[in-house]
This record gives C-alpha cells, structure tokens and sequence, in this order.
C-alpha cells in the first residue's frame, strides 16, 4: 500500500510498505479522510517534539476492509471513525484494565501516526484494539460507527474536537463566566463551540488570522479580536470590566499568547492548557501563586461527547475544512496548513 513517511522536517516521502492485517482482536480501515493536526505540523517544521520515520495522522475515518475473529459488531463495509492504539497490557493501569477506560494513559501505549504505529497518512490503518461505546461504562472507543449522514470528513474531525470537549469539562464554566479562547484554529474552534453548548456569558475568541476569525463568529463567538490589530489585555479588560477573564483556553501554543494568558485571567481564575508548545516558555510563576490562577493541562480524550456534537450537526466539515488532497501531494498540504491566513482544516484523502 502507499503510505506517506515521515523522514525529518519538511521530507515526507510517498513509499510502498506492507498492508496491515487485522489479526485476531483488531480491524483494518480503508482511510478515507485524515487531518493534518497542529502536532503534525511541529516536527515537520523540525521542532524538538518526536520525529519517528512513520506515516503520521491521528485524526481518521474510513471504511472496514478486514475484521479480526476476536471483534464483534464490526463487519466489512462499516462507516468508522477510528483511533489506533496500542496499549502495552503490562503496566500497572493496563493490569487493572485502565485500557479500556483511558488507553491514553497506560505508561507505554502506541498511538497510531503519533508514535509506534503508522498512522491515517496512508492508504489503510490497523486498528489494533477495538473498544466500541457501550452504554453503562467508562469504556474509552477506539472505534465509532458513522451514520450514512455523517461525512468521512466530518468523522475525522471527532478527534480534534475532543481536545474542547476536554478543556471545557475541565474548566466547569458557569453561565455567568466570560472565556476567551487564545487561538481560532481547528481546537480554538471547537473550544467555543463547547462554551456556546455549555451557555457561558460570553466568548471571546482570538487570532491572527481573519478568516479563522470568521469562523468563530459563525460558530457563536460574541468578539473576536486580532492581536495584531488590538492590545489583548487591554481590551479583555474593557470587556470585562477590569476584572479579567474568568477562564482562558490557550490552544495556540505559542510563548507568547502563554503569557497573555496570564495577565488575561482574573484573580482564582482557570487558565486550560491546549496547545502544544515547539519550546520552552519562560514566564512569572509568581504570578500563578500571587494571582491563584488554577492551571490545568488538558490531553483526555471525550471521543462520544465529539461524536455527538458532529452527529447533531453543530459542526460540518465545510464550516472548517478548508482544503483537500490527495495522498501523493501531502507535501503541498502541510505547506497549505502551514499557512494559517489561508487554511483552518486540512485534510488528506488517500
């Protein structure tokens, strides 16, 4: 099968490798769309963040070709959104059978285009553990069956969004809070999203890029405002009265809007890490102690609550994705999604 190896940065190159097999207890998908995530990005660019030599792309949907004699309620031809993961079985979480619940956290878990498992930037990808929904557990999915009226690319936007569904969660806002989202990229967006859900005062989303902007206002964002045209902190607190905001979502990952941050949240305020940073930040820890800022990395997964979103229709694809390509001018789609005064979602189509 063709598959799109990661060799270093900007040095992805379209190889023939061996198509996977189910085996027993897994399934193998034909991918039919998979996204370029922002950590796709970093080592392509060659940040310092993990450059192993496989078909990268975490954010997947396609169809059933094989099912393994262990899986049931898969069958050839099922619609799929998919994460590929691997869970060691050794560790003390996966001997309890943490795997099931949150096979993120098992101390030595391959993930499929992220480590230890090529990943949806090819023609097929082995799912290796199925965990369907099931209703009256905590059980984590590794797989969802897609309804007809759900697109391929709308399935592999449940990844992404599951980051906001996190964060949100985290955060428990309240109707009268006023977040701001610093960054309006395909996270940013869903963030607001699930603040619009979870009826907060007010969003206010942020970015450098008009078009992103745009599409946080159609999505519900009360303000936008672009830091290049305006001073954020001072008009975050004008917006709010001078008190700050109640909860900040840093989903852009860079030094700076980390530091924004900060100075944004009002005092005993939550700040909910996001983005994924290509450095080390310096910034005043005393003002975390002497503001009591709540500060809370957010890396679970809410895959059902993502997938409900999509199912009701609160997100489609061409609200978001912005371009598509095919497996052999991947090159050209991370250059694309590189630029984000032009692209929001960039997808693959095998």
């Amino acid at each position: 099968m063709k598959a799109a190896i990661f060799h270093g940065p900007r040095d992805i190159r379209i190889e023939e490798i061996e198509r996977p097999k189910a085996g027993d207890d897994g399934i193998v998908v034909r991918v039919k769309a998979a996204g370029i995530c922002g950590s796709d990005l970093h080592p392509y660019v060659g940040s310092g963040l993990p450059r192993e030599k496989i078909a990268r792309g975490h954010e997947n949907a396609g169809e059933v070709v094989e099912v393994g004699a262990n899986v049931k309620d898969l069958k050839i031809g099922d619609r799929v959104w998919v994460e590929a993961v691997l869970p060691c079985f050794e560790c003390d979480w996966c001997k309890q059978g943490g795997y099931r619940t949150n096979y993120f956290r098992c101390r030595n878990v391959k993930a499929g285009g992220i480590g230890g498992l090529h990943g949806g930037f090819a023609e097929y990808l082995w799912v290796p553990l199925v965990v369907l929904p099931e209703e009256g557990t905590d059980n984590l999915p590794s797989v969802i069956k897609l309804p007809d009226s759900m697109s391929f690319q709308d399935g592999a936007l449940i990844e992404p969004m599951t980051v906001g569904a996190g964060a949100v969660k985290y955060a428990q806002p309240t109707t009268d809070d006023i977040a701001v989202v610093l960054g309006a990229g395909i996270i940013g967006l869903g963030t607001v999203l699930q603040l619009k859900a979870h009826n907060v005062a007010r969003v206010i989303a942020t970015d450098i890029s008009a078009k992103r902007l745009q599409a946080a206002r159609e999505l519900g964002a009360d303000l936008t405002l672009n830091p290049s045209d305006d001073d954020l902190v001072k008009r975050i607190m004008q917006e709010t009265s001078g008190r700050g905001a109640d909860i900040v979502v840093e989903t852009a990952g860079k030094p700076d809007t980390l530091r924004q941050s900060i100075s944004l949240v009002r005092r005993a305020g939550k700040i909910m890490l996001v983005g994924l940073y290509e450095e080390s930040v310096e910034i005043n820890a005393n003002l975390l102690v002497l503001k009591a800022i709540r500060t809370i990395g957010c890396i679970d997964a809410h895959f059902l609550e993502s997938f409900e979103i999509m199912q009701a229709g609160m997100l489609k694809d061409k609200q978001v994705v912005t371009h598509t390509f095919p497996l052999d001018k991947i090159t050209e789609a991370f250059e694309t999604a590189i630029d984000t005064q032009e692209s929001i979602k960039v997808m693959i189509e095998p």
